[in-house]
């Protein structure tokens, strides 16, 4: 083969190579494109700047359904459950960007978020574990930590939930398939029971009676004599739910 031929093959082959690689880039970068240019996300942008939070998270969630790989639309909707005092659904959202977005230059922000919504739960439980006079710094720190093996058995639970396209707070009637509910009636009073099952926890029993886990405080103190540990419900007790 000649010089000139082989100067030749090698400028084709560099040539593929550059076309390749900038193939790779313009895919990633479309892709973001594409879903920063989705009706649904920019109609959630507008949504966050009125600060009408629930209804931007509706926006974001349908993106997330729609499209594979919506890191940004992740972001957002953790920001949302945030501003809706929801940490655990926060907290799985956030993970979802870093996991796509690993290298991402917001990645460090949102790892620091993620600690914000661990500190928010935290706060959320009752007995209020975060209290400064209670416990110090270093105790708060390791209290954090086990909290990411809660998350972890959450996480199909709060999968579950990020996937709702309307998320609202009012009342539900619980449906026929919640067999182990009993209702009874005494003169004006109505009481609701309910027996606790394997992969229930305070916030899936009040989404599944009120449509929110916003009551899931509520619910522990109407049952405090009954469940001894909010976090790890224990199968077979029957509980009241408020009405």
């Amino acid at each position: 083969m000649s010089r000139k031929h082989s100067l030749t093959l090698s400028l084709v082959l560099m040539t593929s190579v550059l076309l390749v690689v900038g193939c790779d880039d313009n895919k990633e970068s479309n892709a973001r494109t594409f879903e920063l240019d989705d009706p649904e996300f920019r109609q959630g942008l507008t949504y966050e700047k009125q600060h009408e939070s629930r209804r931007a998270l509706e926006c974001f969630l349908r993106v997330i359904d729609s499209r594979k790989g919506a890191a940004e639309s992740h972001l957002e909707a953790g920001r949302m459950y945030i501003d809706l005092k929801d940490p655990l659904p926060a907290i799985y959202h956030f993970n979802e960007y870093i996991r796509l977005k690993p290298t991402s230059d917001q990645s460090k922000i949102v790892r620091q978020m993620i600690k914000t919504a661990e500190k928010l739960y935290l706060e959320q439980i009752p007995g209020r574990p975060l209290e400064p006079d209670a416990v110090g710094t270093t105790d708060q720190y390791s209290q954090l930590q086990k909290l990411k093996s809660e998350n972890e058995r959450l996480k199909r639970e709060v999968s579950e939930l990020s996937r709702i396209n309307k998320v609202s707070e009012a009342p539900l009637t619980p449906s026929a398939s919640t067999t182990n509910s009993k209702t009874t009636s005494t003169g004006t009073k109505t009481t609701t029971t309910y027996v606790i099952k394997s992969g229930d926890s305070l916030s899936s029993i009040s989404r599944k009676f009120y449509g929110t886990d916003q009551r899931k405080t509520e619910i522990y103190n109407a049952n405090k004599t009954k469940i001894k540990n909010p976090t790890k419900l224990q199968v077979g007790v029957t509980i009241e739910i408020p009405q």
